[in-house]
């Protein structure tokens, strides 16, 4: 029998009435659900709306997993929906189905499910599980819309400067030195330059992905990572981009979890799980103690120091009038548009500054190379 682990293999085989004598786990990457890659986003906020739909519509959950087989094209997502409805078939409910697959669907998406089936509201839970995944996903294309056109210009004046400094210049000395020209002072360092990166091409380029490797590995000691991901939050520019999608990706999170009748505390260590910021999760597991020992939600998260003040203060005010949920769905709105506003903001400073930095670097450059020319026909050496 396959499982995700231990529990969950115990679990089904109990519920098919086995007598269990010996677990073992079977090493075996072709055939164990958990070697199946996650799903996308879009692809489960669509899936989420397909079976919303027609759950409403009083299909019964087998068959809608049936069509959603049936309709999608994704050969992966196909094996996933029909171990799924396979599980169904054995006697697991939807949610007990879904945490067999944990790189697929998330805690958060899990025990809200389970929480839609209790109460009997599973496709409104389900429909809100659509539009939390699109506004995910909306926010995450924003940011990377916001990326593309920066790494673009930066590539090209890296890959600019490499061109020049390493096919250019070494055949312009050349030509200079034939015609017994003297090079000026900045075209000369613009030559060392060229000489330094072509003798030492190999070993820059080793040294490059040596510092990557070590970045890389560095970000799993936890001290390093914690001061990388404190760090994240407070450098110009991006540091208030980062924070307000932490608090918008908190206030949504946490909003359709008490909407779902998911108690606080339960709340809370959900949210925990798709924090990725280590500082921050600090934070809110300090945070879920001091709740845990009776004080309100607002202080904790005041004193933490990582949320802004009127995050706090709406999150007060919703606890004293009893609509927590939907203080935080109003504020989850507001930091959509902040980041909005953040990304729109941060274009409008950094496109013109990127190009007046490309064209001092490239022209620069440019005049360096051509100063030699104009000295010569200046002063002609025939």
């Amino acid at each position: 029998m396959e499982a995700s682990s231990e529990r969950s293999l115990v679990k089904g085989l109990l519920k098919e009435q086995y007598c269990i004598l010996e677990v073992k786990e079977i090493k075996d990457s072709g055939s164990n659900i958990g070697y199946l890659p996650p799903i996308a986003l879009r692809d489960l906020a669509l899936i989420s709306r397909m079976l919303a739909t027609m759950l409403s519509a009083g299909l019964p959950v087998i068959r809608a997993l049936a069509i959603l087989q049936e309709q999608t094209r994704n050969k992966i997502l196909k094996k996933i929906i029909f171990q799924i409805a396979n599980d169904i078939e054995r006697g697991y409910a939807l949610h007990e189905a879904l945490e067999r697959h944990p790189k697929c669907f998330s805690s958060v998406y899990v025990n809200l499910v389970k929480a839609g089936e209790q109460s009997g509201v599973l496709a409104r839970v389900l429909n809100r599980l659509g539009e939390y995944l699109e506004d995910e996903m909306q926010t995450r294309n924003r940011i990377i819309t916001a990326c593309i056109y920066p790494a673009i210009i930066l590539a090209f004046t890296i890959l600019t400067g490499v061109f020049i400094l390493v096919f250019v210049m070494p055949t312009f000395a050349g030509l200079l030195e034939s015609v017994g020209a003297d090079m000026p002072g900045p075209s000369q360092i613009l030559m060392m330059g060229s000489q330094f990166v072509v003798q030492n091409l190999f070993y820059l380029l080793l040294t490059a992905f040596s510092l990557l490797v070590v970045f890389k590995k560095s970000k799993q000691i936890e001290e390093v990572r914690y001061s990388m991901d404190r760090l994240c939050l407070r450098m110009p520019l991006i540091g208030r981009l980062n924070a307000q999608v932490l608090e918008s990706r908190f206030t949504r999170t946490m909003g359709i979890l008490i909407t779902s009748g998911i108690p606080v505390l339960t709340a809370m260590e959900m949210v925990e799980g798709v924090v990725e910021n280590t500082y921050v999760l600090k934070a809110l597991v300090k945070a879920r103690e001091n709740i845990s020992e009776g004080q309100s939600i607002a202080v904790p998260l005041q004193e933490s120091g990582v949320f802004e003040p009127i995050l706090t203060q709406m999150i007060a005010v919703g606890e004293e009038t009893g609509t927590l949920d939907e203080m935080l769905a109003r504020m989850s709105d507001y930091y959509e548009q902040e980041i909005r506003r953040s990304i729109e903001r941060g274009a409008a400073v950094l496109e013109p500054l990127l190009i007046a930095v490309v064209a001092v670097l490239i022209g620069g450059v440019v005049l360096a190379t051509l100063l030699p020319i104009f000295d010569l026909l200046a002063n002609p050496v025939f």
